[in-house]
């Protein structure tokens, strides 16, 4: 979702050339072979349900697929296994892979064209899913098709982790699936454990309570942290600050830092839908409730107490501010795991640092009556087939699309590039059992106990809103809550604001 392998390679498209190609691509195209952009080619030799599974692996051979991705793990781990894929098809895939809102902005005019220069997308859910949904192809109609190669663990549910599929695969409806979880990037708590219990006596004695964190832990506990090691560091001693935000550029994510603190008082939620499927009707908001106004007010507090570069820190720029050793405590994604580990570019490396589900909510700021909960959010990235496309190419997009998915990808992807897997039976072969504690050599598995046994479950989980208008409704949030953090107005004048403009939005 948000984290790039170090050394990574991959191929760029600037919105010129893809412009250039979407219109040219066909004339470049060998006798024979069917163009359908960016050079992708298709040929088909016919299978039947009665033929070899070899045959229907083979069907189109020769042909040739475009990967439009985010340069997440799993698109670089696949990008240097392609070779089994092409041994095992013929087909050719050409893997391109962006920053997310590049994607998203390159994805959203190839579908919105009636083009398939991208066959196969990137679907995290809602930047690209949510306004999106209607230009990919239903799976769930090649689901079991005998003239198809298929999984043999299946694509229900509960073959993947909880609300994965939905997550990323369904909207507006729980009827369609129009992707196959990919990859995962879940909340949780990155801790400095070894600073925490080097200072837990001071604390103990201003607070009367252990400085620790466990699943039990609420916001209030994580503002009483901050506070704490920004008041040590202003008197001088040698520490980090406590905490930071998600906030910077990239308004998706600081609106999901901001909904995990809401949604653990009370499950708070921006609409009164269907917090999974969606909806395209979200209705009237509720930013401008007393709940929403309480929170916005301890956001403040909290930002007030963190390191001073909150505004500028966006996840990547957070997750380096920890590596760096300039914070105690961050929530983060599990996929970021990986990086904390890795002794040679981070000082929070070499069992420095402890991980736990994110925190619950304080009950003494719970207005609605709702429960409080340890408010875990996430992006499920999926991988889903523009409707635009032919149906043969259609059919060998979803050849890649179940290999790309598969249990033994997505091992390989965890064992080499930390990757997070999507498949539950993953994380239950020996190997991947046993790295969960230290020492391990897939350090993203130290998280599975907050992320997979706790974080992703019900009640704690919350995933939308998952509404057409996604992108203006992220960016309304960042710049809303941004202004609060700034002092530009009041935590009341924020969550009025944002009912309003929210409520225009949405056209009610």
């Amino acid at each position: 979702m948000f984290y790039t392998p170090k050394n990574a390679l991959y191929t760029r498209i600037n919105r010129r050339k893809f412009l250039e190609l979407g219109g040219a691509a066909a004339s470049m195209l060998g006798v024979g072979s069917l163009g359908v952009g960016l050079n992708s080619v298709i040929m088909r030799t016919p299978v039947q349900a009665a033929s070899s599974d070899e045959a229907k692996w083979k069907q189109y051979s020769g042909s040739k697929l475009v990967f439009m991705s985010e340069n997440t793990p799993p698109s670089f781990a696949i990008r240097d296994k392609i070779k089994e894929f092409y041994d095992l098809t013929g087909i050719t895939v050409e893997i391109m892979t962006d920053d997310l809102p590049v994607v998203q902005q390159k994805v959203g005019i190839d579908l919105r064209s009636g083009k398939a220069d991208y066959a196969l997308n990137y679907v995290q859910d809602k930047p690209i899913g949510a306004p999106f949904a209607d230009y990919y192809v239903d799976l769930s109609s090649m689901f079991g098709d005998a003239t198809l190669p298929q999984d043999p663990e299946g694509y229900k549910d509960d073959v993947w982790f909880e609300n994965f599929l939905t997550a990323c695969g369904r909207y507006y409806s729980a009827e369609k699936v129009v992707a196959l979880p990919y990859d995962a990037a879940v909340a949780l708590t990155f801790y400095r454990q070894d600073l925490f219990e080097q200072n837990s006596k001071d604390f103990e004695a201003e607070y009367k309570y252990r400085l620790e964190f466990t699943k039990d832990s609420t916001w209030k506990n994580v503002l009483d942290i901050a506070t704490f090691f920004k008041k040590l560091k202003e008197g001088g001693k040698d520490v980090p600050y406590g905490y930071a935000q998600h906030q910077g550029t990239f308004a998706w994510t600081t609106q999901l830092d901001v909904q995990r603190v809401m949604f653990a008082h009370g499950r708070w939620i921006d609409f009164p839908i269907d917090d999974k499927i969606g909806s395209k009707t979200p209705g009237k908001t509720n930013w401008g409730d007393k709940q929403s106004i309480l929170m916005l007010q301890k956001f403040k507090d909290l930002a007030d107490v963190s390191h001073p570069d909150n505004l500028a820190n966006g996840t990547l720029e957070l997750n380096s501010v920890y590596q760096a050793g300039n914070i105690a405590m961050q929530v983060q994604y599990h996929e970021f795991a990986a990086s904390i580990e890795d002794p040679t570019k981070s000082r929070a490396a070499g069992g420095k640092t402890a991980y736990a589900p994110c925190p619950k909510g304080e009950a003494s700021w719970i207005t609605n009556g709702g429960p409080a909960v340890n408010g875990c959010n996430c992006g499920i990235g999926g991988i889903g087939i523009n409707k635009n496309a032919s149906k043969d190419l259609q059919r060998a997009a979803y050849i890649f699309a179940i290999w790309s998915t598969s249990k033994n990808i997505q091992y390989d992807v965890l064992k080499g590039l930390g990757g997070t897997p999507t498949r539950k039976s993953v994380v239950a072969l020996p190997d991947v059992k046993a790295a969960r504690q230290r020492p391990t050599k897939m350090p993203n598995a130290l998280t599975f106990d907050a992320v997979y046994d706790y974080g992703i479950k019900d009640p704690n989980f919350v995933l939308g809103p998952k509404i057409p208008e996604a992108n203006e409704y992220h960016t309304l949030i960042a710049a809303e809550t941004q202004k609060l953090l700034s002092n530009s107005q009041s935590a009341e004048e924020t969550a009025k604001s944002l009912q309003s403009q929210l409520d225009e939005l949405n056209r009610v």
